[in-house]
């Protein structure tokens, strides 16, 4: 009869302990900015961080880094920045006019000894981006885009204005609200051809 108490007892306590355990729950992560708005169904958004180019963030650097890593440009626009300067936008506002140096089609703007990524050509497969899950480089179709992008998909349906093929542009997002920036895709016969950073002058 001692033992069936001591048994009993100790059957209670592994029930007491089994119901208020002494470690507490782990506690997930928040989700990044880019997952929380995919989680709340908004397949448009994007922001900077989510893209990269030949593996790496779009980011000023300088002009010996650019030509470290390029060589000497193939021609120099100079003073062609006019407005919508994404080194202006950088703290640059008394800079003089911005050149833009040409590696083939891919451009980068340039003012002082300061470049940044414009646009790059993505049909010779030097460059080559990847925006959250989409690839894009010579083989992403409009198709590809409109699966991931759907919204923004509409609009290229109607060739651009200005230049031949079609244009879809995606809004970037800071912190939740949209800028007035975008990221242009550009495409001929469906194909991707180009990828373009756009700000409004």
């Amino acid at each position: 009869m001692k033992q069936l108490v001591q048994v009993a007892s100790l059957l209670v306590c592994l029930t007491a302990c089994q119901s208020s355990p002494s470690i507490p729950a782990a506690v997930p992560a928040p989700p990044k900015q880019g997952q929380a708005n995919a989680a709340l169904g908004n397949p448009e958004y994007i922001e900077s961080d989510m893209l990269t180019v030949n593996g790496q963030l779009v980011k000023e650097l300088t002009t010996t880094q650019l030509r470290r890593q390029l060589g000497r440009p193939d021609s120099i626009a100079k003073g062609a920045v006019e407005c919508g300067a994404a080194l202006e936008v950088l703290n640059r506002m008394d800079s003089p006019a911005g050149d833009f140096w040409y590696y083939g089609n891919t451009m980068y703007e340039v003012s002082g000894t300061h470049a940044i990524l414009a646009s790059f050509d993505v049909t010779t497969g030097k460059f080559q981006g990847k925006l959250g899950q989409l690839l894009l480089n010579q083989n992403t179709t409009l198709e590809d885009v409109r699966r991931i992008f759907p919204k923004s998909a509409k609009q290229a349906d109607v060739p651009s204005t200005g230049r031949p093929g079609e244009e879809m542009s995606l809004p970037f997002y800071y912190k939740g609200k949209q800028t007035d920036e975008s990221l242009n895709l550009l495409f001929k016969k469906g194909r991707l051809q180009e990828v373009e950073f756009f700000m409004p002058c």
